[in-house]
């Protein structure tokens, strides 16, 4: 050894200086950079893993903020429907005994129904009765088992919440075993007496609903995220058979947020406030720190093949290089979170880095030139199906009457005719009403009498009408050709249906519930009251058992004042049929509050 040093030294000593000096650099660069590496390993490594686990740590707060928000509105929703007196009557009332246990039974689901159809996540919502075996049930198939039975034994098992009597549990489905379901427990209380409990809700939202909430998380770290209760015990997993059994970090699961080193893993968490409920990630290792090997490796390549000077040159490069990469990603979660005012800064050096901050700022001003082209198309599209409603209205008894007018004109003069072309003149006058869309209601009774007139002469007297209408009504406004189809269709499939009958019709309108209803009834041959329920279920769609023309007077209302406005049937207490117009009630009992396309 000692002669091979000797050797090297004499060697050394009988070269050039500049050979010496580059040897001397060589062999410091190689030295220096042998401690730079395994510096820079230590410090970016370290790095590397804090900014990898608080970028998880980040992710699962915003996770956790939403679905805190989500889970919050389904506990709002469900006071909602509890407090809803059209549920209150469904469980108080028993089908033998009560006479409107069918409405209040339909009124109760279309509560429900409008609650599950509005919120992606529930899976089912249901209204179960304590002492009958009626219940009402929304949602996904129901397609085995006993779900009253089962639910009423999980209602007693469930835990209580910090939302006052709201119980939760979390369980396998009734419908399908090998599945998981959250379910929340509301108990209703009695309509007149509130302490008595008639019958509980519950709302079931899929395990599988609750995943998508954290199944989108970093996959470059493969992180395997689940949610645990209060005491560690795994409710929410991609493996269902950990479902139900310990975490094995529950003894780290300390306050609302953390993050600590266990074995060979880090352990994030983050606390679900109100539920006590903590979503843990387990990121491995040796992924958070494979970005700081494929570094190493590089830097040890190019200082062997290019020299030390070009590594430490890449090495800083590459520590700037992320700066503006993170305020890239910062600026994005602000646009993520709803922010489309925010704008990057084009201060950075590099050409790449400000084409990239001015593409960027480029797309925002285009998503909201987008979102305001989708705005006015949307109301554009509203305003073109009200013309286009409007102009189908055609009365189909035109031809008819012309045909009575010829004939009657081929005659001896008869003041008959003078009659009847003077009140289709009327008619189409008021049809006409100088092109507006919605008249007074006056304007529309005086266009249902001269129909009527016309009718009754084609019918010989086939309809006497009888209208009551109060001066203080005959100012609503209304929208034009509303109850001739009304009448029309009580003269057509109400009267005339009876040979030689001759019907009347009743014309009233009254306040109701901060609404002005404006009723046609008729004496004719009426409706069960399924025929019934089932136009009122289906006449906001199109259905060939409703009628084009009703439908058309439905959606007319519906789309100039709103959804709860329009038509409603009912059986008449003169032995037919009476359809209730439900109108808005304005500051002046006027309903002047129609939308404004």
């Amino acid at each position: 050894m000692y002669k091979g040093l000797r050797k090297i030294i004499s060697k050394l000593s009988k070269m050039k200086f500049n050979q010496k000096i580059t040897i001397f650099f060589i062999l410091a660069v190689l030295i220096t950079n042998s401690f730079v590496i395994f510096a820079v390993y230590q410090l970016a490594g370290k790095q590397i893993t804090e900014k990898s686990s608080g970028l998880v740590q980040g992710q699962f707060e915003t996770t956790t903020d939403i679905l805190n928000i989500t889970l919050k509105n389904i506990i709002e929703t469900s006071n909602i429907i509890t407090g809803d007196s059209r549920v209150k009557e469904f469980l108080m009332n028993n089908k033998f005994t009560s006479k409107n246990y069918n409405k209040d039974t339909s009124d109760a689901y279309s509560s429900v129904r409008y609650f599950l159809d509005s919120n992606s996540y529930i899976d089912y919502i249901s209204l179960v009765k304590f002492d009958g075996p009626e219940l009402i049930y929304v949602g996904e198939t129901w397609t085995s088992g006993d779900f009253r039975t089962e639910t009423l034994k999980d209602y007693q098992q469930a835990v209580g919440t910090k939302f006052g009597n709201c119980k939760i549990s979390m369980k396998r489905k009734v419908f399908y075993p090998y599945q998981y379901v959250l379910n929340i427990y509301q108990p209703i209380y009695d309509k007149y007496n509130y302490n008595k409990y008639t019958g509980f809700l519950v709302i079931g939202i899929g395990e599988k609903s609750i995943k998508e909430f954290y199944s989108n998380l970093d996959k470059g770290l493969r992180v395997q995220t689940y949610l645990t209760d209060k005491d560690g015990v795994i409710i929410s997993n991609e493996d269902k058979s950990l479902i139900g059994t310990d975490s094995f970090y529950k003894d780290v699961l300390q306050g609302k947020s953390g993050q600590q080193k266990v074995g060979n893993k880090m352990v994030i968490y983050e606390k679900l406030d109100n539920w006590d409920w903590y979503m843990v990630g387990e990121i491995p290792t040796e992924s958070m720190l494979k970005d700081t090997n494929t570094m190493i490796f590089l830097i040890i390549t190019l200082v062997l093949g290019a020299g030390g000077l070009i590594s430490l040159a890449f090495y800083k490069l590459s520590n700037n290089l992320y700066k503006p990469v993170d305020a890239l990603v910062s600026t994005m979660r602000e646009v993520s979170m709803g922010n489309l005012e925010v704008r990057m800064k084009r201060d950075y050096k590099g050409k790449d880095f400000r084409q990239l901050a001015s593409g960027f700022n480029i797309m925002i001003e285009e998503i909201n030139i987008l979102m305001y082209r989708i705005k006015r198309e949307q109301n554009e599209i509203k305003q073109i199906e009200l013309n286009r409603l409007q102009s189908q209205i055609k009365p189909h008894f035109l031809y008819n009457t012309l045909e009575c007018i010829h004939w009657q004109a081929l005659s001896d003069g008869n003041k008959d005719v003078s009659r009847m072309v003077k009140a289709l003149a009327n008619y189409y006058r008021l049809c006409l009403s100088k092109g507006k869309d919605i008249i007074q209601l006056s304007q529309e009774l005086a266009n249902i009498e001269n129909y009527l007139i016309i009718q009754n002469m084609r019918y010989s007297g086939i309809a006497q009408c009888d209208i009551n209408v109060d001066d203080k009504f005959k100012n609503v406004l209304i929208p034009k050709l509303t109850l001739q189809p009304l009448i029309e269709n009580s003269i057509y499939h109400g009267i005339r249906v009876k040979d030689g009958f001759k019907g009347e019709i009743f014309v009233t309108a009254e306040e109701k519930e901060n609404k002005i209803v404006i009723s046609v009834s008729d004496n004719g041959v009426g409706m069960t009251q399924e025929q019934i329920d089932e136009i009122n279920n289906s006449i906001s769609v199109f259905d060939e058992k409703t009628g084009y023309g009703l439908r058309n007077v439905h959606k007319r209302i519906e789309i100039l004042f709103g959804s709860g406005y329009g038509l409603y049937y009912r059986k008449s207490k003169y032995g037919g049929t009476t359809v209730d117009i439900l109108l808005p009630k304005g500051e002046n009992g006027e309903n002047n509050k129609c939308i404004r396309l």
